[in-house]
């Protein structure tokens, strides 16, 4: 689902920079934190909205990415599935995440309008810890998979 929705916080000061061979391209895109259970949600993941993103990731492709910690926020390296092809997201908010010096691997998945991306289980926690602060449903317990 793209767009606002039951379940889906918006992360209001996320800045988002798709670098490619092009050259960096700053994208108004709308980032949620979409939490399980909510708006056919079956894990709480991340949601970067654009249709521009489409151009190189087509709805129902996915792939596995390395996401590396900065201090201004975290860094998406898609260089195993396009060379030279990443996200630099700008979020104070999101920086509690994967923070400073922190590397792990997430699945992206290609949706329509943009992509996802799913973390791992500790990362998973931060994400649903931080939707708690921000006042927003908790995730459903009850949700398919629980």
């Amino acid at each position: 689902m793209t767009g606002p929705g039951p379940g889906k916080i918006p992360v209001k000061d996320a800045k988002v920079v798709l670098f490619s061979a092009e050259g960096p391209r700053v994208l108004e895109a709308n980032v949620y934190i979409h939490l399980k259970g909510y708006s056919r949600a079956r894990v709480t993941h991340l949601d970067i909205e654009h249709p521009g993103l489409n151009e190189f990731f087509p709805p129902r492709t996915s792939f596995y990415a390395r996401v590396r910690g900065t201090v201004d926020g975290f860094v998406a390296d898609f260089s195993r599935y396009l060379k030279g092809v990443y996200v630099e997201m700008s979020s104070r908010t999101l920086r509690r995440v994967v923070r400073p010096g922190e590397s792990t691997i997430v699945y992206v998945g290609g949706k329509e309008g943009g992509i996802f991306l799913g973390f791992r289980k500790q990362y998973v926690q931060r994400l649903e810890e931080l939707a708690a602060e921000l006042g927003e449903p908790s995730p459903r317990r009850d949700a398919p998979g629980v």
